[in-house]
């Protein structure tokens, strides 16, 4: 799958990360501080230190034969211009925005070309209402797709997956875990991330995935 990422900050640089294993990804990111840092830290993926606002980069990115774009820069315009003009002008299948300030949370639609719209208040709030499911697999939230959910996965003792990092996980298709919650307190996941008995995992993935995910983390 080819993905494009606008927004190379700390949100952006993990989902590179985490995607460009099984996937050719592309960076976007208008900082130029920021865009040699990326490069430093994925000299395996292309980077692009130009505005992914303007058609003419996006272009040079190759969104014309892109199947996802995920808008996740600090700035809410800037992640509706780009999710417009990839749903609008370039027909991308899949637009993911990242929503900054809650109160633009309605902005996120699909009439400005955005499939799902991810606000990290949003998901906590979900966790905490959600917290008498803990043990089994749940959806906790749909972000504005029918086949999209946030699952919450807790690993017993024995586990598979328990003593195992993260980037040694083989994960369905269409999965990204977004963070690990340890003893009360979240984690920002990244490839060297070894999961332990009790934790919490968070993943968005295709909900026809959940009993995959289960599989693979071994929590049945």
């Amino acid at each position: 799958m080819r993905v494009i990422i606008v927004g190379g900050g700390k949100v952006g640089a993990y989902l590179a990360e985490t995607l460009k294993e099984k996937h050719d990804v592309t960076v976007i990111e208008v900082d130029i501080v920021k865009g040699y840092a990326l490069r430093q830290a994925l000299p395996d993926i292309n980077i692009i230190t130009e505005d992914g606002c303007e058609p003419l980069v996006l272009e040079g990115a190759g969104i014309s034969v892109a199947d996802l774009v995920l808008a996740v820069t600090g700035d809410d315009e800037d992640n509706l211009v780009v999710s417009y003009l990839s749903k609008f002008n370039y027909e991308v299948p899949k637009v993911v925005a990242r929503v900054n300030n809650p109160k633009n949370r309605w902005l996120f639609t699909r009439s400005w070309g955005v499939d799902i719209g991810v606000s990290s208040p949003d998901i906590i709030a979900r966790i905490i209402d959600e917290e008498v499911t803990l043990g089994e697999v749940v959806t906790l939230m749909k972000l504005r797709a029918s086949d999209v959910g946030l699952v919450e996965i807790t690993l017993p003792e024995n586990a598979r997956a328990v003593g195992k990092q993260l980037a040694d996980l083989e994960l369905p298709p269409e999965t990204v875990i977004v963070t690990v919650v340890r003893s009360d307190a979240m984690l920002i996941p990244a490839g060297d991330t070894v999961l332990e008995k009790n934790d919490r995992v968070l993943a968005i993935t295709n909900v026809s995935n959940q009993h995959a995910l289960e599989e693979v983390l071994g929590s049945k």
